[in-house]
């Protein structure tokens, strides 16, 4: 292997701060989520019916967190409309019959909440009951959020969220279409519209848990860490058993240089057996990330195999382990990782570019290492390090033209 020289030694710290502080949002997949009337989770499995439109019944159960999972191994495809029906258990909430659409493109998540029994309604008089809410939505908004979900079926995303502003302001208590709009403001990284939007989602109902979740996460991703941090441990607090509020605190901790505490939380979450595979492999990914910040390049490599068999496709897994991997002087299985990171997410993923570059440096593979430069400066324009790097591709062109 050949040493670094001094000029890579000198990119690669600057590099590696820009690497470290990305964090990763694996994508989920669909899902059912119950709620009960009061906005909190299910303390127990719950039994309901799902109807197809060609008019099939089945029974489901969902987890002990009421949160079911939507495969095509159970007969659930995209782009199909259901009716959910949760029987009275006479207790703490009535029968709920609500209808959705499954979209196999932007909204990832359907939210059901139980309707309060009418005694226990008259009783609280603060009670929000979400699901009235969205049924009295004026049949103008109903059509604008039902024109939304076809537009975002066809990939039309601004006339999704032209229709869903409009419904919105028809009926500004419209939750399911705040947050669907939050959702996809989110996917397209329109991070102030996504605030927005869950925070008049959280003034209509401030115990639901998942608003609040998400709003701490786009917190992450303005770089407001201490906001984030201040929410999330409020939200671990009131549901310690949800160990995905973990997970996000922890990627919250790691921007803010917090690594101990963010490691605590991980170390949890990764021994909760309830905790979800992509949530685990987001787990993993924020171990890895953090040792590799800590300069512990074995343990990273170890946590980001394990994430990267959870969430193979996740191109920042593939360029945290191809870091990790030069580290230990592994240059033929970092080029490997690099180049799947690339593959995956081309632009987005720049700082593979540089890697690569900086790796072909160490094997004296001059020419692939201009390239791989230059491809990165192009991908990241206003890196910190791109006069560094600039001055080195040309010192590359200049020796080589001396050839």
């Amino acid at each position: 292997m050949h040493p670094r020289s001094p000029a890579s030694r000198a990119m690669i710290a600057p590099c590696f701060v820009l690497l470290f502080s990305l964090y990763s949002f694996a994508q989920a997949p669909p899902s059912i989520q119950f709620f009960m009337p009061d906005g909190s989770l299910p303390a127990r499995e719950l039994r309901f019916n799902l109807r197809t439109e060609d008019g099939r019944v089945e029974t489901f159960y969902t987890d002990s967190r009421g949160r079911f999972l939507i495969t095509r191994s159970q007969g659930l495809t995209p782009n199909a409309g259901y009716i959910i029906t949760v029987e009275s258990d006479g207790r703490s909430y009535d029968t709920t019959t609500t209808t959705f659409r499954f979209y196999n493109n932007f909204i990832y998540h359907i939210t059901v909440f139980l309707r309060p029994l009418e005694a226990e309604k008259a009783k609280a008089a603060g009670v929000v009951d979400l699901a009235e809410l969205d049924l009295q939505a004026p049949q103008p908004a109903r059509e604008l959020y039902e024109s939304a979900m076809e537009a975002l079926k066809v990939g039309k995303v601004d006339e999704a969220i032209g229709s869903l502003e409009k419904a919105i302001k028809l009926y500004p208590r419209y939750f399911r279409a705040l947050n669907d709009l939050s959702v996809i403001h989110m996917k397209l990284n329109r991070l102030d519209d996504a605030a927005h939007a869950l925070e008049q989602a959280i003034s209509i109902a401030p115990r639901v848990y998942y608003a609040r979740l998400n709003l701490a996460i786009v917190k992450t991703r303005q770089s407001k860490y201490k906001e984030a941090i201040t929410m999330l441990e409020k939200l671990q607090k009131e549901n310690p058993s949800l160990s995905q509020i973990r997970v996000r605190l922890a990627d919250a901790l790691i921007a803010d240089n917090r690594l101990d505490d963010a490691e605590g939380h991980l170390r949890v979450a990764l021994a909760d057996d309830n905790l979800e595979r992509d949530s685990a492999g987001n787990a993993h990914y924020l171990l890895g990330l953090l040792f590799n910040r800590k300069q512990r390049y074995s343990d990273a490599v170890k946590e980001l195999e394990s994430a990267g068999k959870m969430l193979p496709h996740s191109p920042r897994i593939h360029l945290q382990l191809g870091a990790a991997l030069m580290q230990m002087n592994k240059l033929e299985e970092a080029e490997r990782q690099l180049l799947s990171a690339y593959r995956i997410a081309g632009a987005e993923m720049g700082a593979a570019q540089f890697l690569l570059g900086e790796l072909y440096f160490m094997e004296k593979k001059y020419e692939n290492a201009m390239r791989a430069f230059e491809q990165y400066l192009a991908d990241v324009p206003k890196a910190p390090n791109a006069a560094q790097v600039q001055a080195l591709v040309q010192k590359i062109k200049a020796a080589l033209d001396q050839k």
